[in-house]
């Protein structure tokens, strides 16, 4: 997995403009949601980097 979260701009799922987006959008299902945090699944991650083109706070990259 290459895909990684800034914790200072990602302030939980509650928080996201579009409500965990990247989540939802993650064909994979390699994201969720963990106590109101974001979590990445490593094995099903595929590094596809759709997460990171739609975060609406730029808080993913590759």
């Amino acid at each position: 997995m290459t895909i990684t979260i800034n914790k200072n701009a990602c302030k939980g799922v509650s928080a996201c403009p579009e409500g965990g987006l990247c989540i939802e959008i993650c064909a994979m299902n390699a994201m969720s949601n963990v106590n109101g945090e974001l979590e990445i699944i490593d094995e099903e991650c595929t590094d596809c980097g759709l997460c990171v083109l739609n975060c609406p706070n730029e808080a993913l990259s590759k």
